[in-house]
Formats: structure tokens, C-alpha cells, sequence
């Protein structure tokens, strides 16, 4: 669609020009000296459509007395009615007395050189120079169609500059385009509407920023480097982008918590813009995501187009799903991913490293698992969702204690001889090994319900099982309590995790909390290393 400089003579009869004077019985008169114009006819209207672009479109033609048999080259000028010529472009340059546009070529001068909305009439005006000599003008009335695109391709230093690696980008509308990049310093680029080679290429018009030209263009630079959505929309030839920055929060809204914008729940900040949440999703369950609790602006929600990918505009709710899983929302790249957590195993040397025998591991509270284990001098293991696979197994981080992580993971080593507590907390992606004495022979509950007296007269667990134990106690609104393996002694005592909910802990333990006044069953499990309290 470069139009400036090729037009090329056809041999075309013009057709389709309306005069708008009614005054059809006149006739032009040559001057002695000079050019004039014998169509179009002045204040003619065209109307363009696309549905035959090589027909003629326009015909320009005219006498010239003097220069007639002078070989002169001729220069066909057009300009926008009211500019007067100061800029005219030149349409094309002949020593012939006429000079033919097609339908296609004359759409592209109004929308890409003269800058005629689409669908929009505008008034153009028509003249022709040779030397010194200038023609009188015509206007003519010219409504440039739509030219539509099914495709758009961003091509420049970030696809090293060749057409066929270009990068798609996603069709949204009619002539509209979006695409997510990240640039680097430096990063230039422009657009293509194929990716097969250079021809019809858009850049920045160098004296209107945002505005894309064919002819003139300048290439796309200047931008920090980042991450940014870039939108194109060739209805007006008009390109943004709108850089995207990561949240400092994030949060969950949908019909688990009744749409309620102010009780939107809250998405931990796993790594560099990288956000998770344990969610148990029900049958027809849908969400999307709020940086801001209580404000709909800015939310983000599924891409239509690109599974797995979230955008901001047009966005889908995220649904389909139903269980536990973990959702992982990740800026650097836009996207999510939802990983089954209903279930957790053990495995490693402690079982000779056999997935289809992998321990089982009981889950304490939502997206928290926990198991007893004994472990030797040089135990190492890690975690299977699935028993019997290796897909999607979870190890420890080697740059960041404490973490899980499923790429580049590392066993967990390095645990002297003893009985430990071993919980995976998938709300924090995190890990514990905590270290307890012995599975007691009794147990006795101690708290707020009884002044903290710790005394032979403590509640005594009912030892239901073998390591599991189990109590029936009134308790009033925001009690605390804890255990102790022989009644009137704190040593050895038990609480609750203070990272992990309802996971049984001996060293750097809390108290456990009922926020309600009632009945309730509290059940310790020493062979799982979980804590369950229920209201009854």
C-alpha cells in the first residue's frame, strides 16, 4: 500500500464521478498560455467501496495550449480544500495529458496520505503543475471506505528485524489489534499487516505522535524498558501503549465470596509479581482479580483469546473449575494457572525413593498438609500430588529456605536422627520441619476455659487410636488453649504453627483460638502432626 511515488499509468477510462453542479451546458475554455483541467468536474462526489478495488477510482485529465509538444512532465497535485497547496502531495508525474488512480490507490492517498477518516466526507482539491505553469484546482467530495485487516504482525529489534519471526497480535475488534510485550532499552519496532515481507509496513508519523503513516514513518522507540500492551487500531491509523506494573496486592473476587468486592480475599506475594491463593472451588464456580479490596478498577480477568493469559479489557471470569487448587497469578509474563492441591505424598529415601508407595499426607486445613515422619541420619525427600507420578512434584527452593518450588528444586536434607512434624503450606508455598519428642502417652488440655491452671485436674484426651486423641470441651468466645503431655507440667507442651493452621507444634508454638462460644471436639493427631477443632 506504499502510495507516494508509485502510482503507475493505467489504461483506465474514469467512471463513477457525480457532478454536484446542475449546469451541465458550459464549456472549459483553454487559456493561450497555461493548463487546465477537464475532469473531474469541479465539486464531483465520489463515494468508494471496496468490493472492486482495481476498478478506476479517478481520472485525471487535461489540455495544455503551449506545452502540448514540449515533451513536459506534468506533476498531479492533490491537497485537503481550505490548506490552499501549502503541502500538496504529489500523486503521480507523467508527460501525458492524464493520469488514472484504481479504487484501491485512491483510498489509500485519502486514508493514509490525506488522512481522511474512514466513512467520513471530506473535501479535496486537485491541481496540475509543469515548471512555472500551475492549472487551475477542482474540489471534489471523496469518502474513503474502510480498509479492513484480519491480521497485524509487530516485527522490529525484539524479532531481530525479520518479517517471518514477527509476533502476532491479537484481533479485537474490526482494524483493532492488541498485543503484550516486553521491551528491552533500546527495543524499536512497527507493524506489518503479514509476516511474509515488508510491504505495507506501519510507522509513527514523525510530526504526530501516535499516529501510523505507511509513507515517512518512523520507527516505534523511546520507551523504558518494561512490560506494556500495545493496542493498534487502523480504523484511524492510531497506536497506545499503556505500560502494565505489577500490583503491589492482589486479591480474589467471585462467587465464592458473593461477588463482595470489600471481602475480596487476599493473594499472597509468592515472588517478583507473582501472586497465590488455596481456593476450594464448588461446581460453577467463577473469579477474577481486584489490585485494590473494595474497588472494581483495574480488575483483571481471563483472556478470550489466550488460555491461561489474564488482560484488563474485555476480560472473562476465570471458570470451570472445581475442587482445591492453587491459583498462581504471575505479572512477569500475564498469567495464570490453577494446580490441583486436594491432595499431598511423602516420598523419598525414607521409602527408597518408590512414587507408587509414597506416603500419604493428611490435610490439616485448606491447602495445608502435614505427616509424622522418622527420619535417619541423611534422610532426604520431597512431595508427589499424585501417588505413583513424578509430574508435578514439589522440592525446596535452593535460593530461598523454607520455600517450595516445582522447577530446579532441591530434596529436603539435612535433618539429624529424630521424629519431626513436616508440613507444606501451599497458601505460602512454604515448608516446615519441626522436631517433637515423643508421641505422648496421654494428653491434657490447658487454657483460658480453666485460668490457665495447669494442674492434675486438667481435661484429659480420650486416646481414640494409636497417636490420636480426642476431647469434648465448652469453650467461650476468643478462648485459648493448648496441651501438655502430663497434667500440672509444662514441659513438652503443645500448640499450633504459628505459619501453619492447625499443624501440631512442640518448639515455637501458639496457642490455638475459638472465636465463637460453644461445644467443641478437638482432635490431635501425633502419626499425622495436624489439629482438628470442630463446633458441635
Amino acid at each position: 500500500m506504499k502510495y507516494i511515488y508509485k502510482i503507475v499509468l493505467l489504461s483506465f477510462v474514469f467512471l463513477g464521478l457525480t457532478s454536484c453542479d446542475e449546469n451541465e451546458n458550459f464549456e472549459i475554455l483553454p487559456p493561450q498560455d497555461g493548463i487546465t483541467l477537464n475532469s473531474p468536474i469541479d465539486g464531483s462526489s465520489i463515494a468508494l467501496i471496496d468490493t472492486n478495488e482495481q476498478n478506476p477510482g479517478l481520472t485525471v485529465s487535461w489540455n495544455s495550449a503551449n506545452l502540448k509538444d514540449s515533451g513536459a512532465t506534468y506533476n498531479v497535485e492533490v491537497a485537503l480544500t481550505g490548506t490552499d497547496f501549502s503541502a500538496p502531495t504529489v500523486i503521480g508525474s507523467t508527460t501525458n495529458m492524464t493520469l488514472h488512480l484504481t479504487v484501491e490507490e485512491l483510498n489509500n492517498l485519502a486514508l493514509d496520505v490525506l488522512q481522511i477518516p474512514a466513512e467520513s466526507e471530506a473535501s479535496i482539491e486537485i491541481r496540475v503543475t509543469s515548471g512555472d505553469f500551475i492549472s487551475n484546482k477542482v474540489s471534489v467530495l471523496l469518502t474513503p471506505y474502510k480498509i479492513e485487516f484480519t491480521e497485524l504482525f509487530l516485527v522490529g529489534s525484539l524479532t531481530n528485524w525479520k518479517p517471518e519471526e514477527s509476533l502476532p497480535m491479537t484481533r479485537t475488534g474490526f482494524n483493532e489489534f492488541l498485543i503484550t510485550i516486553d521491551l528491552a532499552d533500546g527495543d524499536e519496532f512497527k507493524f506489518l499487516p503479514q509476516n511474509t515481507g515488508w510491504d505495507g509496513d506501519f510507522g509513527e508519523d514523525p510530526n504526530n505522535p501516535g499516529k501510523l503513516v505507511e509513507e515517512g514513518e518512523q520507527n516505534i522507540a523511546g520507551y523504558p524498558a518494561g512490560k506494556y500492551d500495545v493496542t493498534v487500531n487502523l480504523n484511524d491509523f492510531t497506536f497506545n501503549l499503556k505500560p502494565i506494573l505489577a500490583p503491589e496486592n492482589l486479591y480474589l473476587v467471585g462467587s465464592i465470596n458473593g461477588w463482595d468486592n470489600a471481602t475480596a480475599l487476599p493473594l499472597f506475594k509468592s515472588g517478583e509479581n507473582t501472586f497465590s491463593i488455596v481456593v476450594d472451588l464448588p461446581d460453577g464456580a467463577e473469579f477474577k482479580f481486584l489490585p485494590t479490596q473494595g474497588s472494581w478498577d483495574g480488575d483483571w480477568g481471563a483472556d478470550k483469546n489466550n488460555a491461561g493469559s489474564i488482560v484488563q479489557d474485555d476480560e472473562d471470569n476465570i471458570k470451570g473449575y472445581t475442587g482445591k487448587y492453587l491459583v498462581t497469578v504471575d505479572y512477569n509474563n500475564l498469567t495464570y494457572k490453577l494446580t490441583p492441591v486436594g491432595s499431598l505424598f511423602t516420598v523419598g529415601s525414607i521409602n527408597g525413593w518408590n512414587n507408587g508407595a509414597a506416603l500419604p499426607m493428611a490435610e490439616a486445613s485448606l491447602g495445608i498438609f502435614t505427616i509424622v515422619l522418622d527420619l535417619p541420619d541423611g534422610a532426604e525427600f520431597k512431595f508427589l500430588p499424585n501417588n505413583g507420578s513424578w509430574d508435578g512434584d514439589w522440592g525446596a527452593s535452593k535460593t530461598e529456605a523454607g520455600r517450595i518450588v516445582q522447577d530446579d528444586e532441591d530434596n529436603l536434607k539435612g535433618y539429624e536422627a529424630g521424629k519431626y512434624v513436616v508440613a507444606v503450606n501451599y497458601n505460602t508455598l512454604s515448608y516446615t520441619v519441626s522436631k517433637i519428642n515423643a508421641i505422648p502417652a496421654n494428653l491434657f488440655l490447658v487454657g483460658a476455659f480453666n485460668g490457665w491452671s495447669n494442674t492434675a485436674g486438667n481435661p484429659k484426651f480420650t486416646q481414640t487410636s494409636a497417636g490420636v486423641f480426642e476431647i469434648t470441651q465448652a469453650l467461650s468466645a476468643n478462648d485459648e488453649f493448648k496441651f501438655v503431655p502430663v497434667a500440672g507440667s509444662w514441659g513438652d507442651d503443645f500448640g499450633e504453627s504459628k505459619v501453619a493452621s492447625k499443624v501440631l507444634e512442640q518448639n515455637d508454638e501458639n496457642n490455638l483460638k475459638v472465636t465463637t462460644g460453644g461445644n467443641y471436639k478437638i482432635t490431635v493427631n501425633f502419626n499425622k502432626g495436624n489439629i482438628s477443632v470442630v463446633s458441635l
